[in-house]
C-alpha cells in the first residue's frame, strides 16, 4: 500500500447515515447525480463534482454528515499518524485565522483511544503551520471553521474534511422539543421507507415535539432537508464557489409545492403540543398541519384511506413493561376500530411488546434509533385482518365438521365411517372402554400409595414449594395483565412472611401428600 494516497479533488465522498438506512441514502444519492453510489456500514461511497457535494448536503435527508477524504494511509502506531498527517499541506486546506476542531472515529485497532488519535492529529497539523507560519491556528470545538473527520479501522486511517460541519439532522426550525425527540434523519428516513409521497392523508397520533408530522410535509411539498439551515462548513473552503452554490439551492427550491392531501399531528400531552405548534411556526408550516390534543383511541378518520407512522414510548425501564403491554393492547384495538383501510407503521425496540397489538405485522425493517435496535414494523389494517400468531389457514385441508354430515345423503351407518376419530363415538360396553383407559385413570385396583408408586421420575423431582415458588406461579397464572404492569411484593414488611396464597386451586405441597 502507497505510504499517502491522494483523493481526486471534488470527485471522492462518503455520505454518513443510520444504520438500516444505507440503501435508502444510496437510492437518494443517485437520484440526485452521485455516480458509483455504493452502501458500506452506516454509510455510503459515491463520485461527484463540486455541485454534487452541494446537492447532497442540502437535498439529501437521510444523510447526516458529507465527508471529503483528503488522505489515506496506514498506521501501527502513534509516530506513524503523525508523520503522515504531516504530510499533509494543511496551510492549502485553511487559514491560520480561521479555527478548527478534530473528531476521530477508531475500530479494531492498534490506537484503541479515539480521543488520543484526535489529539495526535491536532498536534501534527498544529506543528506544520508553526514550522511553515511561526504560527499556530486555534482550536473550537463548538463551533469550528474547519472540521476534520479521522476514521481508523483495522489499522487503516482515513482523514477527511467534513463539509457539513454539524450534523445534518440539525434542520434548523426545531425550537422547542419535548424529552426524547426523534432524530430528524431517522424520521425522514422511515418516511420514505414507507414509500409515502403525499398521496393519501397523513396521521402521527403521537407526534411529540410534531417531527415526523414536520419531514412528513417537507416530502410532500419537496422542501429540501437543508432549506431552513443558514451554515454548511464547505462554506468556509478555501475555493468555496458561492455562486455555484446559490445556482443548486435556487433550482431545488423551484421544486417546492403544495399540500394535496391533510397531516394530522396529535398527542395527549398539552405541554408537547405546544412544542409541535412552536416548531411548525419555526418551518412556516402552522397553517398546513393540523394539530390537536386528543387520545389516538378518539381519533375519527376523515378518510377510508391513508398512513399512520408513529413513534410510541420506548419503556426501556422494567416498571413500565406492564404499562407498554395496555398501551400497544389499545393500539391495536383503536386501528381496527377507527383504521380500517389505513396502513399503520410503528417503530418499536420491544420485540415481544408489539405482539399486544393482535395484529401480524406485512413487514419488520430493523433500524438503530441511535444505540438503540429497533424494529420499524407495518401493519395493513382491513376488516378481518389477521392477528399475530395465526397460521394461514389457506393452505390448510378443511375439516368435515357436523354441519357437514347434515347435507350428506348417504345413510347414517357409511357417515359414521367417515367422521373423525374424534367425533365417532364408541359402541363397545362400558367395561371394554374402561379396560382402555391409562393406568392413570382407573380406580380401585391399586390403593393410592402404589398409584403414587408409578409416577415418572420427573415428577419426583417437582421444585419445592416455597414463598418465591408461590409468588412465580401466581405472577405466571395471572396473564399478566395491566393491573399487574408493576410488580407487588407478597411478604408483609412487618413480620416478614410470606402471604398465604389466595389462588384457589393451589399446588399440595410436599408435606401435605401424607405418606
Amino acid at each position: 500500500m502507497e505510504s499517502l494516497k491522494e483523493y481526486v479533488p471534488g470527485m471522492d465522498f462518503v455520505a454518513k447515515t443510520f444504520a438500516g438506512l444505507e440503501n435508502m441514502l444510496t437510492a437518494e444519492l443517485t437520484e440526485l447525480g452521485a455516480l458509483d453510489a455504493e452502501p458500506i456500514k452506516r454509510g455510503v461511497k459515491f463520485r461527484g463534482d463540486t455541485s454534487m457535494m452541494y446537492k447532497a448536503n442540502y437535498m439529501a435527508r437521510t444523510a447526516i454528515r458529507v465527508l471529503k477524504p483528503i488522505a489515506v494511509f496506514e498506521v501501527n502506531d502513534e509516530k506513524d499518524l503523525y508523520e503522515h498527517v504531516m504530510k499533509i499541506d494543511w496551510t492549502k486546506v485553511f487559514k491560520l485565522e480561521q479555527t478548527f476542531s478534530v473528531e476521530a472515529n477508531v475500530f479494531h485497532s492498534e490506537l484503541t483511544h479515539s480521543h488520543f488519535v484526535a489529539l495526535k492529529t491536532k498536534d501534527a497539523i498544529v506543528d506544520q503551520f508553526r514550522e511553515v507560519m511561526g504560527k499556530r491556528p486555534w482550536v473550537n470545538t463548538d463551533n469550528p471553521d474547519i472540521f476534520v473527520d479521522v476514521h481508523l479501522s483495522h489499522n487503516i486511517c482515513t482523514i477527511s474534511l467534513d463539509s457539513s460541519g454539524h450534523s445534518l439532522h440539525q434542520r434548523g426550525y426545531r425550537v422547542a422539543a419535548d424529552k426524547a425527540p426523534i432524530n430528524e434523519v431517522l424520521a425522514a428516513g422511515m418516511i420514505r421507507l414507507t414509500g409515502w409521497k403525499g398521496e393519501t392523508d397523513f396521521y402521527d397520533p403521537m407526534c411529540g415535539s410534531g417531527t415526523i408530522p414536520i419531514e412528513a410535509a417537507m416530502i410532500a411539498m419537496n422542501i429540501p432537508s437543508g432549506y431552513y439551515r443558514q451554515k454548511f462548513a464547505f462554506m468556509n473552503w478555501e475555493g468555496y464557489d458561492e455562486a455555484l452554490w446559490l445556482q443548486v439551492k435556487q433550482a431545488a427550491d423551484d421544486q417546492m409545492g403544495e399540500l394535496k392531501h391533510r397531516i394530522f399531528a396529535s398527542d395527549r400531552s398539552d405541554k408537547a403540543i405546544g412544542f409541535t405548534r412552536n416548531n411548525l411556526k419555526s418551518a412556516g408550516l402552522h397553517k398546513d398541519i393540523e394539530v390537536s390534543c386528543q387520545f389516538f383511541d378518539s381519533i375519527k378518520p376523515a378518510a377510508g384511506k391513508g398512513i399512520i407512522i408513529m413513534n410510541p414510548p420506548y419503556g426501556m425501564r422494567l416498571e413500565e413493561h406492564g404499562e407498554l403491554r395496555d398501551l400497544y393492547k389499545g393500539i391495536g384495538d383503536a386501528l381496527k376500530k377507527n383504521f380500517t383501510g389505513f396502513d399503520a407503521w410503528i417503530i418499536t425496540p420491544s420485540i415481544d411488546t408489539f405482539k399486544f397489538i393482535g395484529l401480524r405485522p406485512a413487514r419488520r425493517i430493523p433500524l438503530y434509533n441511535g444505540p438503540i435496535e429497533t424494529r420499524f414494523l407495518k401493519f395493513e389494517v382491513y376488516q378481518g385482518s389477521k392477528r399475530y400468531g395465526e397460521e394461514n389457514r389457506e393452505s390448510v385441508a378443511p375439516t368435515r365438521t357436523r354441519r357437514t354430515y347434515e347435507n350428506d345423503d348417504r345413510p347414517n351407518r357409511e357417515r359414521r365411517d367417515d367422521r373423525p376419530a374424534s367425533d365417532k363415538r364408541d359402541d363397545r360396553p362400558n367395561r371394554e372402554r374402561h379396560d382402555d383407559r391409562p393406568p392413570f385413570e382407573k380406580r380401585g385396583e391399586r390403593p393410592a400409595s402404589e398409584r403414587r408408586g408409578d409416577r415418572s421420575a420427573d415428577s419426583g423431582k417437582r421444585e419445592k414449594s416455597t414463598p418465591e415458588s408461590e409468588r412465580r406461579r401466581e405472577w405466571e397464572q395471572s396473564g399478566h395483565d395491566g393491573n399487574r404492569s408493576r410488580i407487588r411484593s407478597y411478604v408483609s414488611p412487618k413480620d416478614g412472611q410470606a402471604k398465604k396464597s389466595t389462588r384457589k386451586h393451589r399446588r399440595p405441597r410436599t408435606d401435605e401428600l401424607g405418606e
